[in-house]
C-alpha cells in the first residue's frame, strides 16, 4: 500500500475497484468529503449498486505525474438518500494532517444570514465551505456563539436553508474599512441527507470553479453582482 504524500482533497478524481468473479470492475469516483475515518465518493447510480456496506474496494488517485496511488479499503456505509455517496474507510495510508471533522472547498458564494429574533438579513460571501461548516466574509456585527439562519447559494436559483453557529471570528485584514469579519460557521443539526446535499453540490461545482472559486453561474451576466464583496 503506497503511502500519500500529502491528503487527498474535495473534488480529487478516483478510480474504484471492486472485483464480480474473476473480473476487476473499475468506476470513476470524485472526492466529496474526507473525515478523520472516512472518505465519502460521489458515484454514477450504475456504481452505487455495486458498492454495498461492506464491500471491498481498491481506491486509486491519479497524481498530476501521472503517478497512482492506491489503497484498499471497504464500504462503511451510504450517504443521504439518493444513494450516490459512499463512505469508504478511511486507510491508514492516508493520514490526516488535520483533526478537522470534514475537509473543507474553496467556494466563493453569495451567503445570507438572519439573526435570530432579528429582521435583518445581511449578505456575506463564503471564502470555503465544508459538510461541517463554512467561512464567510461579512459586515454583520457578530459575536463568537452566535445563532443565525443562513442562505447558502449553490446555484443563482437555488438556497440551501440552515442554520449555523458563530465559532471563530477574525478581521479581515483586506478590508481598509475595519468593518468587515472573516466569520467560521458550524452548521447546526444537519439532516444526513442536507450533509449529502452539501457534499453533493460542492462535487457538482468542482468543474465550474477557477482560481478565484466563484462557480462559472455567477460570472454570467450580473449573477456575479450578488457575490458580496
Amino acid at each position: 500500500m503506497d503511502e500519500f504524500p500529502n491528503d487527498p482533497a474535495i473534488r480529487d478524481r478516483v478510480t474504484l475497484e471492486t472485483h464480480a468473479g474473476r473480473h476487476t470492475v473499475v468506476n470513476r469516483a470524485t472526492i466529496a468529503n474526507l473525515t478523520a475515518n472516512e472518505i465519502w465518493v460521489a458515484v454514477a447510480l450504475g456504481a452505487a449498486m455495486q458498492l454495498d456496506p461492506g464491500a471491498d474496494v481498491r481506491v486509486v488517485l491519479g497524481e498530476p505525474s501521472d503517478t497512482s496511488l492506491a489503497a484498499d479499503t471497504v464500504v462503511e456505509r451510504i450517504v443521504g438518500g439518493a444513494g450516490l455517496l459512499i463512505a469508504l474507510r478511511r486507510p491508514q495510508a492516508w493520514t490526516s494532517q488535520s483533526r478537522r471533522a470534514n475537509s473543507r472547498a474553496k467556494l466563493a458564494i453569495p451567503a445570507y444570514l438572519r439573526p435570530d429574533g432579528d429582521g435583518t438579513v445581511a449578505s456575506a460571501r463564503t471564502t470555503n465551505v465544508s459538510v461541517g461548516g463554512f467561512h464567510c466574509l461579512t459586515e454583520l456585527p457578530l459575536r463568537v456563539g452566535d445563532q443565525v439562519a443562513v442562505s447558502l447559494m449553490f446555484s443563482p436559483t437555488e438556497a440551501f436553508e440552515c442554520k449555523a453557529q458563530v465559532v471563530r471570528l477574525t478581521e479581515d485584514l483586506d478590508d481598509r474599512s475595519h468593518r468587515r469579519l472573516v466569520a467560521a460557521f458550524r452548521f447546526i443539526d444537519l439532516a444526513p441527507e442536507d450533509e449529502a446535499r452539501v457534499a453533493e453540490a460542492l462535487v457538482a461545482l468542482a468543474t465550474e470553479t477557477d482560481q478565484t472559486a466563484v462557480p462559472v453561474a455567477w460570472r454570467r451576466d450580473d449573477a456575479s453582482s450578488g457575490v458580496a464583496g
